[in-house]
């Protein structure tokens, strides 16, 4: 009820102006501003003027013939220039105080209830000429602006609680008021379903939020408290309370301050146990894809390592055949007499180097073959280009293809996978040589180019083949999309899912005056 409403104390002190205005101006011992407290009526602001007999906090009963009383009965001003010398006044009790004048006007509430009334007395005759009385309507006009104020913010104080008690009742989120001793005071049931205690479990002082938070998380705890502090909230944060079964919960919480109750805030708790269960799930989600590409990739490479195998055998068998002719060379230079040491050497020294070769070309075999979990480390490019340019050399002679490269010196390096990048560049030149295979008698001839770019490296593997269809062109990266008969159309699709991986881009042009170009970027380290 606006009867019962509190004034703010700015308010009082506007009032407590006004009244000692009053007294200034109309020269009177008494201005009051007088409140309804049934069956009382209450001084609620005194004048400070001197000779002033009426103090704050007074009261008095409303059926005893004070002059408010006709004020607030009748709802009109009163004039009574003296008391004394009127039968109607002559008992009033204002008398005894010596108050035998009086000049007052009503004060209500904006629903009409009564307020009281604001009004000057006088302890001599005085007829309160009609310009007072407009002066006292004026400054009563004042406070009932200002109680309109405070029955509007009344209103919005009423429906803010009854939002927030819709909202801690609808218990879609936890809400607890607390204090920094670490008890809580008050929960809705979604918060007591969270931590698992009961109604009784709070009113018993059991559930206490300094107890439920882990060792780990104290350190944050304080920091929030502090933070709260000085600012009076806390940005949202992920902490973990413990269940009253022991289990832990994961939770974000945000935290205010009450107003006006020092040492006490409210928080906002959201369960994230189903987020987390969906982070979970989503990181073993990703990890099955992770394996399920490297194990389509390791699939892809072993396929195209399958066409190569001519060529590494030749590869192989090349330096390993010229290995032994050097040794035996080598062995003949030995048992001549006298003993040739200086040629053998060199036979000794061929040997050695071919071997060499042998290694490197197991060693990048093996590479491509394993299986081991992929490592992005800085890498140059061109020498990983080069390394697969020499396990396809075999292949490229034997389809009568030409090849050439242009690849631009002092490049900075890329951070990437030298198996992954490899295995692009494996595929791209297999396609290539048998794109171009198909043909009868036009030129073939294979072009591997790289070159810097702003922020990236850009490699470009064009062939003089037979080239793509704007058709082709479109499909030509799409998972089971191929144009060979025995293709799987699988290659192309991870070649691009490992570039962009990589932060680069894989993508086909047709060629003039024939032929495709294959582009892809890696960005540089």
């Amino acid at each position: 009820m606006l009867s019962t409403m509190q004034v703010p104390a700015e308010v009082m002190q506007k009032w407590q102006e006004i009244v000692d205005l009053l007294a200034e101006i109309l020269c009177v011992p008494s201005a009051l501003i007088m409140r309804v407290e049934s069956p009382n009526i209450k001084v609620f602001v005194s004048s400070a003027s001197k000779g002033n007999p009426y103090e704050p906090d007074e009261v008095a009963r409303l059926d005893t013939g004070l002059y408010c009383e006709t004020v607030m009965s009748t709802r009109q001003p009163l004039n009574v220039p003296n008391a004394l010398q009127d039968e109607a006044w002559k008992s009033n009790p204002d008398i005894k105080l010596g108050m035998i004048s009086y000049l007052g006007v009503p004060i209500t509430w904006p629903d009409g209830e009564m307020f009281g009334t604001i009004c000057v007395l006088d302890k001599k005759s005085n007829e309160f000429s009609e310009l007072y009385l407009r002066l006292l309507l004026l400054w009563r006009d004042v406070l009932q602006a200002d109680l309109r104020n405070i029955a509007t913010m009344q209103r919005e104080i009423e429906q803010r609680e009854v939002k927030i008690r819709r909202l801690v009742e609808a218990n879609i989120i936890g809400i607890i008021i607390w204090n920094v001793e670490g008890q809580i005071l008050d929960a809705n049931n979604e918060f007591l379903r969270m931590v698992g205690y009961d109604r009784r479990d709070l009113l018993s002082g059991r559930v206490n939020w300094m107890d439920m938070t882990p060792l780990e998380w104290r350190d944050r705890n304080a920091l929030a408290i502090s933070e709260l502090k000085n600012k009076g909230a806390v940005k949202p944060f992920e902490k973990e309370y413990i269940r009253k079964d022991g289990n832990r919960i994961p939770v974000l919480i945000g935290i205010a301050d009450l107003e006006g109750m020092e040492g006490q805030g409210v928080a906002f708790v959201l369960d994230l146990t189903e987020r987390k269960q969906a982070e979970t799930e989503a990181r073993e989600s990703e990890r099955r894809f992770r394996n399920m590409q490297m194990e389509l990739a390791h699939a892809n490479r072993l396929a195209t390592l399958g066409q190569l195998t001519a060529s590494i055998t030749h590869e192989v068998k090349q330096p390993i055949t010229a290995t032994l002719l050097n040794t035996q060379t080598a062995q003949r230079f030995l048992t001549r007499q006298p003993a040739d040491v200086q040629r053998a050497k060199k036979a000794i020294d061929r040997a050695v180097l071919n071997g060499m070769r042998v290694s490197e070309v197991v060693d990048r075999t093996h590479a491509l073959v394993s299986k081991a979990p992929m490592r992005k480390d800085r890498l140059e490019i061109n020498e990983a280009i080069s390394g697969v340019i020499g396990l396809t050399r075999g292949k490229v002679l034997k389809n009568g293809v030409q090849l050439r490269t242009q690849l631009a010196e002092g490049l900075p390096d890329v951070r990437g996978s030298r198996v992954q990048i490899q295995q692009v560049m494996l595929n791209l030149i297999v396609n290539a040589v048998e794109a171009m295979s198909q043909m009868s008698d036009d030129p073939r001839e294979l072009h591997i180019s790289t070159q810097a770019e702003s922020d990236c490296i850009l490699v470009i593997v064009r062939d003089t083949g037979p080239g793509l269809s704007e058709g082709a062109i479109e499909r030509a990266f799409e998972a089971f999309y191929t144009t060979k008969s025995n293709g799987l159309g699988m290659g192309l699709s991870i070649c691009r899912s490992i570039i962009e991986d990589h932060g680069g881009r894989l993508w086909v042009t047709t060629d003039v005056p024939r032929g495709a170009a294959f582009q892809f970027t890696v960005p540089i380290d």
